[in-house]
């Protein structure tokens, strides 16, 4: 069977097969579902995107790294020390170094002198940075037990330390500076007797002056 098309007076222009109609309407079939295809693709690759972003947060969080833990006892042990020049002349402080005004001396592994504020004690030990010793921010009369000999009432001042670190130390050997309280009766300007913990006990010699620091008695070693 044959169509023909006609033109405005009815003449027949040129007969065209069922056949051609027929693959005409497949050719487009075939063109629209390409493109339905081709728009899936897109689609899922934003899908996929979307999928993705919505999983980058749980990736950031496994990869941050988790905060480091800090020392809990004594005042600057939390990794950071203050340097001693500049660190607060309050009981309990730390820093590293010396204060100004005192001498170092790397034979000897403590020492201790009179801060230039009354009532008040530097306690310097020399030893590893990164497993300083710090005193205890309060001194007290009297050695604490008969070990030493002494009473309260003798007027001896005794310093104690606080535990020593447990973790790997390095091999430097640099001072650390602890502020560390007195009695108010001990600070009379005369020479008083020292127990160090049981590193052994100093001579702490007065002030030189009002405001200034104490020469540091060293323990020898």
């Amino acid at each position: 069977m044959k169509i023909r098309q006609t033109d405005r007076s009815g003449a027949a222009v040129r007969p065209l097969a069922r056949a051609g109609v027929v693959a005409l309407g497949l050719g487009m079939t075939a063109a629209l579902a390409l493109s339905g295809c081709a728009q899936s693709d897109v689609g899922g690759s934003e899908a996929g995107d979307s999928n993705a972003a919505s999983q980058a947060p749980e990736e950031s969080d496994m990869a941050s790294p988790s905060p480091s833990p800090t020392d809990g006892e004594g005042a600057g042990q939390d990794g950071e020390l203050p340097q001693a020049a500049d660190m607060e002349l309050a009981a309990g402080n730390s820093g590293r170094g010396l204060p100004p005004g005192l001498e170092g001396n790397t034979n000897s592994p403590v020492g201790v002198a009179w801060s230039p504020e009354e009532g008040l004690l530097y306690v310097v030990t020399n030893g590893s940075s990164s497993c300083p010793l710090f005193a205890k921010p309060e001194a007290t009369l009297g050695s604490g037990g008969k070990s030493a000999k002494v009473a309260a009432d003798d007027g001896v001042l005794t310093v104690q330390f606080m535990p020593a670190s447990d973790g790997i130390c390095t091999m430097d050997y640099v001072p650390t500076t602890t502020v560390v309280e007195a009695p108010a009766e001990v600070d009379t300007g005369d020479p008083v007797p020292v127990i160090l913990g049981d590193k052994g006990d100093v001579e702490l010699l007065p002030r030189p002056a009002e405001g200034e620091p104490g020469p540091v008695a060293w323990l020898d070693s």
